[in-house]
């Protein structure tokens, strides 16, 4: 560790975000510097963050944040009033970037198109519209069952455009996950496609939808954007500026002035106040059994209690009625309403070990000023770059990339379908097509890149950083990512958090040279440290648990219907302090993750992550990816098994398994030598890339697997329960 194989460039230390906020604040000894005043002073940094991010309030916060009842329950920015479209979108409109990109978007079969800041601005200003004409007010509850591409990105929009709150689900999910999830939002409208294609395979999700609305009954409104229809017909397509009319300007013929703040505050897209009070006036009221709407228009008509045509039409069939998307892209355009900062925007379930998924709630004031601060300054995000993440609507990176980049200014790219169709080529393709310079993926991507190795073309040039999620690196799967990705000339923004967090607490800077696998360390405005069972910080190159000890913008504002749940699952363990829940240890100046705390290995009482054990044995030839578990043992507490992929065209048998043994107890000790190593297929993995370990160890003890509803490859599951009987 700390082999530096990157050092920063003046492109970063000299014209980079960093260096333009340390210049503007008098930061003396830039990101480390910056980092440790913003941590011990978060309210310093994030007041001024949020200017310089470009937030727009229409009436000014009275302070930052207010944690008198402690870290659980902080507010972020009270008193302010604010709708993300007007930061987002509105904003560059009034500046005179209306016509620039902001969405660039191509599915598997080849079928493209661009849109401007100007024409999602209006599109979601009817989509809107048409969901207000279903009878969708402030806080009400729209689920988002979509693949990657223009709806799913316009949506996000068209619901914070009127206060109602996104409940995004991952474009995989069978009939049960998705019921699940919609039950426990109580969603009103649904929103699919009729169908998204993967690999060539064309998945019906209209289909799927139908069967989980039989499973649940709050929703009102199926809504279904046609399977050939692009975003629609005309020109949201792209081109065509001319022939929109004024009605469909957001800012179109909007008399009044609201308060401003900030060099970017300005007339915000004249958003319509619906008092004071809308969308709950704090954080904690919004984690309730029902959301409260008050000053929120008359509904047009009351749905039956089944979902079904209003009350008062006899002789109509019970259940959602179903319209098109395009009916909602029809729709008259609607005024952005402006909302209390803890107005929520976002309803994100991540599934735990055991119950019910857990909805993480993020608001329109905190959200946007998190992952604003993350993709100015982490990532580096300008006006005239194009985001490229690999990544779902369902997962937490959709909607950061979405938000992050439109409040820079910046283009994202969307793509519909695997990555590696028809061959490895395709995603070369993409970043040269598409002229990406920021491009995002997770470590188990390099690996399955890794093995293609023949299908490679040269670096992409335009590339001016990587970035990376959701699991923990390999420095073989790094090192592939850095050079062959990347030419080694960019620099791999390592981010860690999650859905609870709204972004992340550990990050890169592209300002500090990098080692292979490392973080910088906390992100800015975040007091994080690490810490052992016993509360102490441990020894360099020791592991600990991630703590948090004050809160932070973009930090759930609770859990959804589950406040116990929730201080119980983030502060029980650690009162007054965020338990996250991964192993983090310190080398110099930068700091590593090993894992999360439920993957911890403990041989004979020796700790240690999977990733280290994971790391020595994919060095072997024979082996494509392995996942590390500890399995009950009566004497040593547990036993280290590896579960291993073969790598193409090579066996994993007898031979092999000792090799991989040896290899890890020379990499890590006697104490660590693997007591079996089983070949398998592939690893259990959700469509973000992380590897589900406390799914293979379940198959090992037959303990229940909790929730396996975000696995991509549930037939995985057979395939290593096969294996352990055979082997």
């Amino acid at each position: 560790m700390n082999g530096y194989v990157w050092h920063p460039t003046p492109e970063f230390t000299e014209h980079g975000n960093i260096a333009a906020f340390c210049r503007a604040h008098g930061i003396d000894g830039g990101y480390r510097a910056l980092q440790a005043r913003s941590a011990a002073d978060p309210a310093w940094f994030w007041e001024r963050a949020a200017v310089d991010i470009g937030i727009v309030w229409h009436t000014p916060p009275t302070r930052v944040c207010d944690d008198t009842a402690g870290i659980a329950a902080t507010r972020w920015f009270p008193g302010g009033h604010t709708n993300l479209v007007d930061s987002c979108l509105h904003r560059h409109l009034r500046q005179g970037r209306g016509l620039a990109p902001v969405l660039r978007w191509e599915r598997e079969d080849g079928t493209k198109g661009v849109l401007t800041y100007e024409e999602v601005a209006a599109r979601s200003a009817q989509v809107a519209g048409g969901l207000r004409a279903l009878g969708v007010v402030v806080g009400d509850r729209v689920a988002g069952y979509l693949p990657p591409g223009p709806e799913a990105f316009v949506l996000l929009f068209a619901c914070a455009r009127i206060g109602a709150v996104l409940v995004p689900l991952f474009s995989g999910f069978g009939a049960e996950a998705v019921a699940v999830r919609l039950a426990d939002a109580d969603a009103r409208v649904l929103v699919t496609a009729e169908a998204t294609t993967r690999h060539g395979r064309r998945h019906d999700m209209r289909s799927v939808a139908r069967a989980a609305l039989r499973k649940t009954t709050c929703v009102t409104h199926l809504v279904v954007a046609r399977e050939d229809s692009g975003p629609s017909s005309g020109p949201f397509e792209g081109g065509d500026h001319d022939a929109r009319s004024e009605a469909g300007r957001p800012e179109a013929g909007r008399p009044g002035t609201l308060a401003q703040r900030g060099p970017e505050a300005g007339r915000p897209g004249a958003a319509a106040r619906v008092g004071p009070e809308a969308g709950r006036s704090s954080a904690a009221a919004h984690v309730g059994a029902e959301a409260v709407r008050p000053g929120a228009p008359a509904r047009a008509s009351t749905p039956s209690p089944a979902g079904g045509a209003p009350r008062g039409e006899p002789g109509v069939a019970q259940g959602p009625a179903t319209i098109s998307w395009q009916r909602l892209v029809e729709a008259e355009p609607v005024d952005t309403v402006s909302l209390p900062a803890d107005a929520p925007f976002l309803l994100l379930h991540t599934s735990g070990t055991t119950g019910r998924p857990k909805g993480a709630i993020h608001t329109h004031g905190g959200f946007p000023v998190q992952v604003g601060s993350e993709t100015r300054y982490n990532l580096d995000l300008r006006p005239h770059d194009v985001a490229f993440w690999v990544t779902d609507p369902g997962w937490i990176m959709f909607p950061l990339v979405a938000v992050g980049a439109s409040l820079a200014g910046a283009s994202v790219v969307a793509y519909e379908g695997a990555i590696d169709q028809p061959d490895a080529t395709r995603l070369w393709r993409l970043l040269d097509d598409h002229e990406v310079t920021v491009f995002g993926s997770s470590p188990s991507l390099s690996r399955m890149l890794m093995a293609r190795e023949q299908e490679q073309p040269a670096a992409p040039t335009r590339l001016r950083l990587l970035a990376s999620t959701g699991e923990p690196w390999t420095e073989e799967a790094w090192r592939w990512y850095f050079a062959d990705l990347g030419g080694t000339r960019c620099p791999v923004i390592n981010i860690c958090g999650g859905t609870e967090v709204g972004g992340s607490l550990l990050a890169s800077a592209p300002t500090l040279p990098q080692s292979p696998c490392g973080f910088s360390g906390p992100c800015l405005g975040v007091d994080a440290v690490i810490e052992d069972d016993q509360g102490r910080q441990p020894p360099e190159g020791q592991a600990g648990e991630l703590v948090v000890r004050q809160a932070w913008p973009g930090m759930t504002q609770g859990l959804w219907r589950a406040g116990e749940r929730f201080t119980r699952t983030y502060f029980g363990r650690r009162p007054g302090r965020w338990s996250h829940g991964d192993l983090v240890s310190r080398s110099g100046e930068e700091w590593f993750v090993h894992g999360r705390l439920d993957d911890v290995i403990k041989v004979a009482g020796k700790r240690l992550g999977p990733a280290e054990v994971e790391d020595a044995a994919v060095g072997d030839p024979a082996v494509a990816e392995v996942a590390a578990v500890g399995v009950p043992h009566p004497v040593k507490g547990e036993a280290l098994w590896c579960f291993a992929v073969p790598a193409a065209g090579r066996l994993l048998g007898a031979r092999e398994a000792e090799r991989i043994r040896a290899r890890v107890a020379d990499a890590l000790g006697p104490a660590f030598r693997p007591s079996r190593v089983v070949a398998v297929p592939e690893l259990p993995r959700t469509r973000n890339g992380k590897v589900m370990r406390r799914l293979i160890r379940s198959l090992v003890t037959g303990e229940a697997p909790g929730d396996v509803s975000t696995l991509v490859n549930p037939a995985g599951l057979d395939a290593i329960r096969a294996a352990l009987k055979d082997q």
